[in-house]
């Protein structure tokens, strides 16, 4: 029997100039629609098996839930046509059908706590005219891609922690073939991780993007220290690429460095947003087909919550002339490290998880503040092995991750705290280095202790400093004997003790 698809040659031989697709193109596209249709119920099956067998955790997807098998994608509207220019008379450009309904909508984004959810900004035919990821030199046009098309995304204005948590931006394209996709995915991941682009640019993570629809994925996050001196803070882009087939997803989160916030949510975004590529809709959080007597399928429940951070009321008050003490306020979180004397972001420690809170005091201008980071590691060597790290840190002090200037640092001794369960053991160190007073010959100095300790799978880490000069914070200037330094001494400790009590309630 004659393929009727290759009757397509000869008619197109019969009449010349007719903007007509040849058998091979018309075969291709075919190909490339039915693998990526299998993709998608390949990945609903999963999901539908899930639902069947019970209380089974979509993990490898990254939901932490069953999932149902996807709905069948909307049919394009006028204004989701493809950015293709029509096919020559010859067709063997290859056309490609993505549009607008492939991009990410606002509920497949993840925002992580305590930033707000992601809104609609601006949507694009192509890349836009600006760039959205400084780590990228090369587009995606100019990598192949057949079509491209481009969103925008801000925090929901009017919420609180808007304005620190930064834009994202996604980008889809089509290639000609799964192969030409994957090698320029492969290609966008290296120089996400490297960022040569950037000078003085530092690795703060990656994470592999799995599951679901996805061929193959990844996420690397890079910090930077921007050029322009008035931003007074780290950057950091966070990137994931994904490819869905002959299709490529890449995602950039870029903002304020903020220490403990991991790229999970850029990964979680990326699994959603990988549905919508393939012309799909991401499966719903919730089974609402499971029976009701069924019980609730979850994730394993945080070891770590706010619950293990130290609270302002048990911060001892810092004296101030003519009153008895002046008291602690908790603030957002601040794009500065936890500890002055850090040689890298915290994520670098691979913590299970963590939990950060941090505070401050003003009279007016800012005289005291105070880090708190508790860490769980999944076992105790890890947490070990983030010990002698953060240790090594305190002992060179390298401060690679702050602006000010360091005066002194060391040396590092043990400490002894008193808590329950006992503490494994713990190291200190004072750092002394330059505040910001706003002004030439100005002498102002924080004296920083820092502190770090062990309790089996768990670290606690404490900034306590004070703000001082040309004197430290002792009750005579200069201070002449050891007495001088107990008030001081005893507020450092009163709050790493706090701090640790606080820390390890749910262990003793």
């Amino acid at each position: 029997m004659n393929d009727p698809i290759s009757r397509l040659d000869q008619f197109r031989a019969n009449t010349p100039g007719a903007p007509m697709k040849s058998a091979a193109e018309v075969r291709r596209r075919g190909d490339q629609i039915r693998r990526r249709q299998r993709t998608i119920v390949t990945a609903g099956a999963v999901a539908l098996a899930a639902v069947v067998a019970g209380p089974i955790i979509f993990l490898s997807a990254g939901f932490g839930e069953r999932a149902t098998e996807p709905e069948p994608a909307p049919a394009p509207t006028p204004s989701q046509t493809p950015s293709t220019v029509a096919p020559s008379p010859s067709a063997s450009t290859p056309v490609s059908d993505l549009t607008r309904a492939n991009l990410p909508v606002e509920g497949d984004l993840v925002a992580e706590e305590p930033y707000p959810k992601w809104v609609q900004d601006q949507t694009y035919d192509g890349e836009g005219r600006s760039d959205y990821n400084e780590c990228l030199a090369t587009s995606l046009a100019d990598a192949g891609a057949l079509a491209t098309f481009r969103r925008d995304f801000v925090p929901e204005a009017g919420k609180e922690y808007a304005d620190s948590a930064g834009t994202l931006t996604a980008v889809a394209a089509e290639f000609a073939s799964a192969d030409e996709a994957e090698k320029v995915r492969a290609k966008l991941s290296e120089a996400a991780s490297s960022c040569t682009p950037v000078d003085g640019s530092d690795v703060a993570g990656s994470l592999p993007v799995e599951g679901g629809v996805i061929s193959h994925g990844d996420v690397n996050v890079v910090t930077y220290v921007p050029e322009d001196p008035s931003l007074n803070a780290r950057r950091e882009v966070a990137t994931a690429v994904v490819t869905v087939e002959d299709r490529l997803l890449v995602i950039t989160r870029r903002r304020g460095v903020q220490d403990y916030v991991s790229p999970t949510s850029v990964r979680d975004s990326a699994l959603a947003a990988a549905y919508r590529l393939a012309g799909s809709t991401p499966p719903p959080t919730t089974a609402s087909t499971s029976p009701p007597s069924s019980p609730p399928s979850s994730a394993p429940a945080p070891i770590l919550s706010d619950a293990d951070l130290v609270l302002a009321g048990s911060l001892p008050g810092l004296p101030l002339p003519g009153e008895s003490s002046a008291t602690w306020q908790q603030v957002a979180t601040q794009p500065t490290p936890t500890l002055y004397c850090q040689g890298a972001w915290l994520s670098s420690l691979k913590a299970a998880e963590s939990v950060s809170r941090e505070f401050r005091l003003e009279n007016p201008e800012e005289i005291g503040k105070v880090n708190v980071a508790v860490l769980e590691f999944a076992t105790k060597a890890a947490a070990d092995a983030a010990y002698e790290k953060v240790h090594g840190w305190l002992d060179t002090c390298p401060a690679t991750m702050a602006d000010a200037k360091l005066y002194t640092a060391g040396p590092i001794e043990s400490v002894e705290i008193d808590s329950d369960p006992k503490v494994d053991r713990a190291a200190q160190t004072l750092a002394e280095y330059a505040a910001d007073c706003g002004g030439e010959g100005c002498d102002s100095t924080w004296y920083d202790h820092q502190t770090v300790a062990q309790i089996g799978t768990r670290l606690v880490l404490v900034t306590h400093a004070e703000a001082g000069g040309p004197c430290p914070p002792t009750t005579a200037c200069p201070p002449e004997q050891d007495a001088d330094y107990a008030e001081w001494d005893k507020r450092v400790a009163q709050t790493v003790e706090a701090t640790v009590d606080r820390a390890v309630r749910d262990l003793s």
